[in-house]
């Protein structure tokens, strides 16, 4: 598979179980512990977009998974298909680990815990499951690929998410314009994608290794995603009012949805 992965080399640093261990804790009261709430936050937007099985279909792609799988707990219900790609080997075998149930991999249940509680469920351990079950495959995925569903062997999905991920890998503002529009071919008409990005950030760290990270307003991402072929462009904005001791100089987070134009 072609690949400019000279591209993102500085990802081949990416220590994952760090990264894990700064990013995703609990408080005693069982929410999630992070800056300005901003995991909160997330994660109850993920739960309102797929709650109820508003969106259609079957086979959900998650673009940039890094090790992580909290932001596709909410979706495992409704798509029992969910491809994650990712660019960073320890990423994907972080996510696998937890996918075979292995010892060593992350506890992820306190997080399956606190969404179900936002859901109204009380069955987290059959949600667990189901996520395990629903994750059929996890892929290389580099979002600078020529063809990617050709390179991803699927053709178009009903979703796509990306997580924190095409705003984080973009060299400058044009790259990002030509990621976004390359991760709008793996959506098939009429689907959806779900985009969260951070915003005016210029570097970020997994706890040990900074990367830096492009500049991007809200207002630029909106009208990257319209570029692309979306319409319905939807988002919400967390702003905060502080970054004091966070590994991260940007002003907030975007999580935006918008379905592909089916003209």
């Amino acid at each position: 598979m072609a690949s400019e992965q000279t591209e993102t080399s500085s990802y081949d640093n990416f220590n994952a179980k760090s990264y894990l261990k700064n990013n995703y804790r609990m408080r005693p009261d069982g929410i999630p512990d992070s800056h300005e709430d901003w995991m909160p936050w997330l994660l109850n937007n993920l739960k309102d977009t797929f709650a109820g099985g508003k969106l259609s279909g079957e086979r959900l792609l998650d673009v940039g998974t890094g090790p992580a799988i909290h932001n596709l707990i909410s979706a495992a219900p409704y798509f029992p298909n969910i491809t994650c790609a990712e660019f960073c080997q320890e990423n994907r075998e972080e996510v696998e680990k937890w996918v075979r149930g292995e010892n060593d991999a992350f506890d992820w249940d306190p997080f399956i815990k606190y969404v179900c509680g936002l859901e109204g469920e009380g069955a987290w351990e059959a949600r667990q499951v189901a996520l395990r079950d629903a994750i059929q495959q996890v892929v290389f995925c580099d979002v600078r690929e020529e063809n990617l569903p050709e390179a991803l062997n699927g053709g178009p999905y009903d979703v796509v998410s990306s997580i924190f991920t095409l705003c984080g890998v973009a060299k400058d503002k044009a790259d990002f314009d030509g990621i976004v529009s390359n991760v709008s071919s793996l959506v098939k008409p009429g689907g959806t994608l779900i985009l969260v990005c951070d915003l005016e950030a210029t570097h970020y760290t997994d706890g040990k290794v900074s990367f830096p990270h492009t500049y991007l307003e809200a207002s630029y991402i909106r009208q990257a995603v319209r570029n692309s072929g979306f319409v319905d462009v939807k988002d919400d904005i967390l702003v905060f009012r502080s970054i004091e001791g966070l590994n991260w100089d940007g002003t907030g987070y975007i999580y935006l949805t918008a379905r592909k134009s089916s003209e």
